[in-house]
């Protein structure tokens, strides 16, 4: 059973593409680029041939089976424009299972929140192979060392990157300071924007370190979005969501993010009583109300527009705007020592950490 509904996917076919986009859309916490655009390609890939792409938990592969997290890197501006290369994908997963040896068991997520769910679905389709039931964050997370390998001491590489021309850069060894700059290097000099491949494990290994039934609990949260009552309001959602009804009012106030520090955004009540501030980078980051901080990364915040209910992006506030803040439970519960890693503090927010 997954944190949000019975249901266990067994494999993915066109006409779970709706959910599966909805709730990556909401565990992205207003970030991980937009889902649309790929949600369109999977639709386009296995549609017509009625496919389906097999998801199954690390578990159920074979202990030494190879496991290679694909998915895309680079500014949301240029992914939003740019047309994703299922080929790109799977030629970076190539690229990383030919510099190891041996064969791919099957492709793995490495966020769930955001278009990267859905990328690396597109890759196994590509590729013929099973998708992982699982992720290394649990959310949308801007650094690639976010992760739970990272947790447990497994380097990103080796990685490889795949620009639209099919330039391929193999990264054979790095630690996590310079993967990054690479990947971010490399992304840039692509066009803005690059298919990656990175953290090959076992199977064995990620069913012990990996988050267990992401897919899952991304569709079972997705459907029920989708089956909501439109006009019910945001109370109602986050009763069917599992999730915390954290503030509703208008937006009086945006301040942009300035030199990699995050951006904040005031909003008030309706009678003009109580003020929220949500803390933004690539993210939705935090939500206190009041001076209170009720909630904080890596729980996950969604923002909905007023009215139709919509889930909005971290790009797309806007001033004068009503919204509702949603706070939904983390997927995965991070241990004791790792919230410089993915806690308040790694945004270089000075908040007290709290669980939805």
């Amino acid at each position: 059973m997954t944190r949000f509904g019975p249901d266990v996917l067994r494999s993915i076919a066109a006409e779970h593409i709706d959910a599966l986009a909805a709730g990556a859309t909401l565990l992205g916490s207003g970030g991980g680029g937009d889902v649309s655009l790929g949600s369109h390609l999977l639709r386009h890939a296995l549609a017509p041939a009625g496919r389906r792409v097999q998801v199954v938990p690390a578990a159920g592969l074979p202990p030494t089976g190879l496991v290679v997290h694909a998915g895309v890197v680079g500014a949301p501006d240029v992914l939003a424009e740019r047309l994703l290369s299922p080929g790109d994908l799977a030629r970076a997963v190539e690229a990383v299972v030919g510099h190891l040896g041996g064969d791919l068991a099957a492709v793995g997520v490495i966020e769930i929140g955001g278009l990267n769910a859905v990328a690396a679905v597109l890759a196994a389709a590509h590729l013929g192979v099973p998708v992982v039931d699982g992720d290394l964050m649990g959310r949308a997370f801007p650094r690639i060392n976010q992760t739970t390998a990272a947790v447990a001491g497994h380097p990103a590489a080796p990685l490889a990157l795949v620009g639209p021309a099919a330039d391929t850069v193999i990264v054979p060894t790095a630690s996590a300071a310079m993967a990054e700059a690479l990947i971010r290097g490399c992304a840039a000099t692509m066009g803005g924007a690059a298919s990656l491949a990175m953290y090959p494990v076992t199977a064995a290994v990620l069913a012990a370190r990996g988050i267990r039934s992401s897919l899952s609990a991304c569709h079972a949260l997705g459907t029920a979005f989708l089956t909501r009552d439109p006009a019910a309001g945001a109370r109602d959602l986050a009763a069917r969501l599992g999730a915390r009804l954290l503030f509703e009012g208008r937006i009086d106030e945006i301040r942009p993010q300035l030199a990699g520090s995050p951006g904040c955004v005031t909003l008030t009540a309706p009678d003009g009583g109580a003020t929220a501030r949500l803390d933004y980078h690539e993210e939705f980051l935090a939500v206190t109300l009041d001076g209170v901080t009720v909630a904080c990364t890596p729980g996950i915040i969604v923002a909905l527009a007023a009215g139709n209910c919509a889930p909005l992006r971290a790009d797309q506030i806007r001033l004068g705007q009503s919204l509702a803040l949603l706070g939904l439970p983390a997927l995965h519960t991070w241990p004791p020592g790792t919230a410089d890693l993915v806690g308040p503090p790694a945004f270089g927010l000075d908040l007290e950490a709290v669980t939805v």
